[in-house]
């Protein structure tokens, strides 16, 4: 270090350093190189933003992102024929551009791939095997790619590594949904306590930590740009597989070996079965499974061979009766299944269970015992496809940890109800007409007050015919966001919605009762940043940046009547962009006029999405 400071001392110099990955490393070195105000400039790499950020808090880092199809094709088309300045033939041009989508934009796989195909015969053949075969090509070929990426893994906390290993249980190319992923997370006991820090906010820290490590990539976004879905590259997965059979954290198992008895068992805490799971002897050592996530066919599944196990995913196998062998499963925190019975009363014997995800579409509505109130751990209870009752509890009774709930009945929504789950964050109500009489919905919406912690609240009417909601009525303070689909609400008094002081994100779906929405100076979305509309007979649009002083972005879908956005929104500071879906042409000509005003100003900030605005 001394060395390099005297050399560099009063010179001019740049100095690239790649692959940091702690702070102290980079404090350690920036002593290394004088600062002599004379233009000497140092570049780092790092695999973690953190570290980049540390090195330069004052400006962002200038982060990596994955090719596009394009880039992928000519950096494959380079290392293939660039050497000696060839060109590629005209029949291999499109089977090596399948090449390249399949590498999913990730440079070190492009590479990879273009080893290979320098390899082999320069035939429409031999290419076209290639890009048939590439998971085996990937298998065979990609320890260079694997000894890289490992890297990344090995230097990752240890509070993380069981995170990211977990990855491995859902199939090749899934979206996985972020909110279930940190629920098996906290299931799987995963997360450590963190002081003012609820475990999902916990597991979304550590999420968010593994996408900055560029492990795991975001699939979908939501309309407010929050991530939705998430997945790994393929070659990402293929090094979980690896740690994950080194480390006998998981095993992954396919039908052709589970059907084969002299298949390796690694005897680990967890399984997983792609796609399918037939009668086949091997769980000898079963008092060691903790998780099994079953991806296909659950009929030979023998339940009793697992009296310790905490997770258990059965997402495509329909059951017709409530299979009561899982009962007796008492050390279950996450339970998900399918089936078209009931939910029996004796699944309160679950006392441990923190999440169940239950699907039903038989042609009722599930009934859902009494009994689920004595299940004191129980964070989330979810029914897909179907909407569901909830008695009132006995006295005494409370589900004091339960977070979310969907998708409840709007004639459930009571006071005494409320009253016994006091600390829900995340509901979901469908209403129906024939179900819920009109004079009793305002006590039902009003009744949403008594739920102080409530963040996420989704309110969708089914039924041919829509109530229009009273003028009226208390939300809780606490939301965050609110969507609102097929009810009529009176735009002319939206005190309530507007009142709401941590309110970020509004959507409006199918809602408007009539063509007017004048907003008056004092009604004001205080802190709103996200504001959907869609199929409204929407016309006209008064209102203005005092209105909206945080928005952000701005969406409208169908709503074919309106004649234009409101002019003041370009003194909305914040606004970065406005997307027209299916609208009507005068309201893209009033974007685009709005975007160009604004253009001339100064403000190149502004985007403006128009599609298919014919009307």
């Amino acid at each position: 270090m001394d060395m390099i400071y005297k050399n560099l001392k009063r010179k001019r110099y740049l100095v690239v350093m790649d692959d940091i990955w702690s702070n102290d490393v980079w404090d350690l070195m920036t002593r290394t190189f004088p600062d002599d105000n004379n233009g000497s400039r140092i570049i780092l790499t790092s695999r973690l933003k953190d570290v980049a950020m540390h090195a330069d808090p004052d400006s962002p880092p200038h982060e990596m992102r994955l090719l596009s199809s394009d880039e992928s094709w000519k950096l494959l088309h380079d290392k293939v024929f660039g050497v000696k300045h060839e060109i590629c033939p005209p029949e291999l041009k499109d089977i090596g551009k399948q090449v390249a989508q399949k590498c999913q934009g990730l440079p070190l796989a492009l590479l990879v791939f273009a080893g290979h195909l320098s390899k082999i015969a320069r035939t429409p053949e031999s290419w076209r095997d290639v890009a048939k075969s590439v998971s085996i090509v990937a298998a065979n070929e990609s320890d260079k790619c694997l000894g890289v990426l490992a890297m990344s893994y090995n230097y990752l906390p240890n509070h993380l590594k069981p995170c990211f290993l977990y990855m491995g249980v859902f199939p090749e190319d899934s979206e996985v949904n972020i909110v279930t992923l940190i629920k098996l997370w906290v299931s799987e006991g995963f997360l450590g306590k963190e002081k003012l820090k609820s475990m999902e906010q916990v597991g979304r820290d550590c999420w968010e930590d593994l996408v900055s490590r560029h492990l795991i990539m975001v699939r979908k976004r939501r309309f407010n740009g929050e991530a939705r879905t998430c997945g790994v590259h393929d070659l990402v997965r293929d090094l979980i597989l690896r740690e994950a059979e080194k480390e006998k954290f998981l095993q992954v198992t396919r039908t052709h070996e589970a059907m084969n008895p002299s298949a390796k068992k690694l005897h680990v805490r967890r399984y997983s079965f792609h796609p399918y799971i037939y009668e086949a002897d091997c769980w000898e050592e079963s008092s060691l499974i903790r998780t099994v996530h079953l991806r296909g066919f659950g009929r030979f599944f023998h339940f009793e061979h697992f009296k310790l196990l905490r997770v258990l995913v059965i997402p495509y196998f329909e059951f017709r009766d409530f299979p009561l062998e899982i009962t007796k499963l008492v050390h279950l925190r996450y339970l998900q299944f399918w089936c078209s019975d009931d939910i029996h009363l004796l699944v309160s014997k679950l006392y441990n269970l923190q999440t169940f995800i239950f699907r039903h579409e038989a042609l009722k509505p599930p009934t859902i015992p009494e009994t689920i109130w004595e299940m004191k751990h129980l964070r989330h209870l979810q029914v897909v496809k179907r909407v569901f009752s909830l008695a009132i509890p006995k006295s005494g009774f409370k589900l004091e940890n339960l977070e979310g709930l969907s998708c409840l009945n709007l004639s459930s929504c009571t006071y005494e109800m409320f009253s016994a789950i006091p600390n829900l964050k995340r509901l979901k109500i469908h209403g129906n007409w024939s179900e819920c009489k009109r004079d009793k919905i305002y006590q039902h919406l009003d009744s949403l007050s008594c739920l102080k912690e409530l963040e996420i609240l989704k309110f969708k009417y089914q039924g041919r015919y829509r109530p229009q909601l009273p003028r009226k009525f208390s939300l809780p303070t606490s939301l965050k966001r609110l969507t609102l689909t097929n009810t009529l609400f009176p735009l002319e008094d939206m005190t309530n919605i507007v009142m709401l002081p941590n309110l970020e994100v509004l959507k409006i779906k199918d809602v408007f009762d009539n063509d007017e929405w004048r907003l008056n100076d004092e009604e004001i979305f205080s802190q709103l940043k996200f504001l959907l509309i869609s199929v409204t007979f929407l016309r006209h649009w008064e209102a203005g940046s005092v209105n909206f002083p945080k928005l952000q972005r701005l969406v409208l879908r169908s709503c074919i009547g309106l004649e234009e956005i409101p002019k003041d929104f370009g003194e909305i500071y914040s606004l970065e962009s406005i997307e027209l879906y299916d609208c009507s042409m005068s309201a893209a000509k009033s974007v685009e006029e709005l975007q160009e005003e604004q253009a001339s100003m100064g403000n190149d900030c502004l985007s403006a999405v128009i599609n298919n605005c014919v009307y």
